[in-house]
């Protein structure tokens, strides 16, 4: 019932991309753009970066490409859960769906299973483009399962954490604009995740912050896993998985948990489609 329910969402979602396609073409180009933008300022920059990627290969393009791209997604699923509310809210449909057993959970999970099909047919044309007309380079041999389990991993740690995220809306009243907990999450991931450039250009003082933030596992272990053909033989991908693995199991538990709890404060209190 409830799967039926959340299908029924992701409908809705194609349904509305065949009837109005520009916002698909638009999220398409600007994929598109800004992974083009980043592959420039790499081509000025590899000279110097290249150096600090013997592990990968020593291509500084392919390593901001590869970044960039898993990146962008990962932003687009880790803000989904408050979008997702707030779209429901603002057309007064958010009571609605709350009224039915699985109605806002349904909501949430439709959407997501639309957007994570979406983002990776948009990711995988972005990295074929990439690699077959601009001539970023693979390996020839990558290992699937640990590319897999590396991005369903990333996808809902960063799921789990729009949850979270998500809760704000009405834990701290948040209506509209960005939260705060994504925002932070999305300001450190820019900063000291390596998605522009390789960590060791980081001071010694503060690299560690960068292993507090999923995303520098992740997107190590895919570099790795893509750029080096690292499989499971590697003790740094079987590291990272394995750390990954922590994050999306409690993201996810812990984002399901704050988000219901809020929820259930909102319904006692004026009721969750209630403007305060």
């Amino acid at each position: 019932m409830f799967l039926k329910s959340a299908l029924s969402f992701s409908r809705l979602e194609y349904l509305a991309m065949r009837f109005y396609p520009s916002s698909f073409i638009l999220t398409i180009v600007q994929s598109f753009v800004t992974t083009g933008m980043w592959f420039f300022v790499s081509i000025f920059l590899k000279d110097y970066a290249d150096k600090s990627l013997e592990s990968y290969g020593g291509d500084f393009v392919s390593y901001m490409v590869i970044g960039v791209v898993f990146f962008q997604n990962a932003a687009t699923i880790m803000t989904l859960p408050y979008q997702s509310i707030s779209t429901a809210f603002w057309d007064k449909r958010l009571e609605v769906y709350n009224s039915s057993s699985y109605g806002i959970w349904a909501f949430i999970s439709g959407r997501f299973i639309w957007t994570f099909l979406y983002q990776l047919i948009i990711q995988v044309g972005v990295l074929t483009f990439a690699v077959l007309i601009v001539g970023v380079n693979i390996n020839a041999n990558i290992p699937v399962i640990p590319l897999i389990a590396f991005y369903l991993c990333f996808v809902f740690t960063c799921f789990g954490f729009g949850l979270i995220g998500a809760s704000n809306f009405f834990n701290l009243e948040v209506k509209q604009g960005r939260e705060p907990f994504t925002w932070l999450v999305d300001v450190l991931a820019r900063i000291f995740s390596g998605i522009y450039y390789p960590l060791a250009v980081l001071p010694i003082g503060i690299q560690f912050v960068s292993r507090i933030i999923p995303h520098t596992y992740a997107l190590e272990g895919i570099r790795l896993v893509m750029l080096s053909g690292c499989g499971f033989e590697n003790s740094i991908v079987r590291s990272n998985l394995l750390v990954m693995l922590g994050f999306a199991v409690f993201s996810m538990l812990f984002g399901i948990f704050a988000l219901q709890k809020a929820l259930d404060k909102a319904y006692k209190g004026n009721g969750v489609g209630m403007v305060v």
